[in-house]
C-alpha cells in the first residue's frame, strides 16, 4: 500500500512539473526594454565628416510582441517571435569654440520583426530562450547646428531590412537576455540651411546598425 501511495504522489508531482514546465513553454505578449552600447560606428559610418564628441555611446528602447508556439515537445519549444513594434534611440551633443552647440540623433522604428525561437523549460520558474528576427526598420540620424536658434541640419534616413540575434532566461514572467542587431541602412540625405547641398555633394551615407543590448521586460 506505501508503495502505491508513493507511485502514485511521484505520478501526480511529475505531472505537475510536467505541466508547469509546459506553461513556461506556451506563447504570449511581452514588454521589453532595451539598454544599448553600440560600437562608434552605430547609426553613421558615412563619408560626411562629423565633429569629435558625436558618437552615440547608449542608446535605449522599448519593444512589444508576441509569441506563438508551433512545435511543442516535453520541455522544448519552436516559436514564431513577431515583435509588432521596436524603438531605439540615441543621441549626443556637444558645445565648443569651434563647432558651437551640435546636436546629433539616431533612431531605428522596426514594424514586424519576426524569425524563430527555441525555448527550453527547466522547471515552472525557469526557461532559456533563442531567436534570430528579421527587421523591417526605418533608420536615420540628424546633424544639428545651434539646434534653439538656427535651421543648419542634416538627416539622412532610408528604410531597410536588418537583423537581430539574442539569448536570454525567463524567472516566470520576468526576462533578462542580450540581443545583437546588425546590418546597414544606405541613407539619403536631406540638408536645410548650410547643408542643402550635402544631397549632392556627398550621395547616400551609410548608417550602420550594429549594437550590443541588455534587455529587461516581461514576457506573459
Amino acid at each position: 500500500m506505501k508503495k502505491l501511495s508513493s507511485t502514485l504522489l511521484l505520478l501526480l508531482i511529475l505531472t505537475g512539473v510536467g505541466y508547469a514546465q509546459q506553461a513556461m513553454l506556451d506563447g504570449g505578449f511581452s514588454v521589453k526594454f532595451s539598454f544599448g552600447f553600440p560600437p562608434n560606428q552605430y547609426g553613421y559610418d558615412g563619408d560626411l565628416p562629423l565633429p569629435n564628441g558625436l558618437a552615440v555611446n547608449n542608446t535605449f528602447g522599448l519593444e512589444i510582441g508576441s509569441l506563438w508556439e508551433v512545435v511543442t515537445g516535453e520541455n522544448v519549444a519552436l516559436s514564431v517571435d513577431l515583435n509588432w513594434f521596436d524603438l531605439v534611440y540615441g543621441g549626443a551633443r556637444i558645445n565648443n569654440p569651434v563647432d558651437g552647440e551640435v546636436l546629433r540623433i539616431t533612431g531605428e522604428l522596426s514594424l514586424l520583426e519576426v524569425g524563430p525561437a527555441v525555448t527550453y523549460a527547466f522547471s515552472d520558474l525557469f526557461a532559456l530562450e533563442g531567436y534570430y528576427n528579421l527587421r523591417p526598420t526605418f533608420m536615420g540620424t540628424a546633424y544639428i547646428e545651434d539646434p534653439e536658434d538656427s535651421d543648419n541640419y542634416v538627416l539622412a534616413r532610408n528604410f531597410s531590412f536588418l537583423h537581430g540575434l539574442g539569448v536570454g532566461a525567463r524567472l516566470k514572467f520576468i526576462y533578462i537576455g542580450y540581443e545583437y542587431t546588425f546590418g546597414a541602412v544606405n541613407g539619403n540625405l536631406l540638408g536645410e540651411g548650410e547643408f542643402e547641398d550635402a544631397s549632392e555633394l556627398f550621395g547616400q551615407q551609410r548608417l550602420d546598425a550594429a549594437n550590443s543590448k541588455l534587455i529587461i521586460g516581461f514576457q506573459f
